[in-house]
């Protein structure tokens, strides 16, 4: 999983609890070596506890923005899929702001053709 525009990523999980298994398989992909080379300045903290609170990403952005949710629900692939949305609209940002322009500025029509 790439760690693009990534500055922090905290997994919370109780490696007992049933509820954790995304939670765990998100942090194995997260701390391979493919991952850590996609963006050595992002840490990665796991968080290992020994309560009954549902497991939980937290992630910042390069760009600041944070976000954390319960993963108890969710699948690895989810929370990869809500971390690649937000990573791919940075990116479509960033490349913009590279060619003068502001994301904001850009009208679209929406109508049917």
């Amino acid at each position: 999983m790439p760690l693009r525009h990534l500055k922090r990523v905290r997994v919370q999980f109780n490696p007992l609890d049933p509820r954790s298994t995304a939670a765990r398989e998100f942090l194995a992909r997260v701390t391979t070596a493919k991952a850590a080379k996609s963006n050595p300045e992002c840490a990665v903290e796991p968080r290992v506890r020994n309560d009954a609170a549902p497991p939980v990403v937290a992630v910042e952005f390069a760009s600041g923005a944070r976000d954390q949710f319960n993963v108890h629900r969710m699948t690895v692939d989810d929370i990869a899929g809500r971390i690649k949305t937000v990573s791919d609209q940075m990116a479509v940002k960033q490349s913009l702001a590279e060619a003068g322009l502001k994301f904001d500025d850009l009208r679209f029509d929406v109508r049917g053709t």
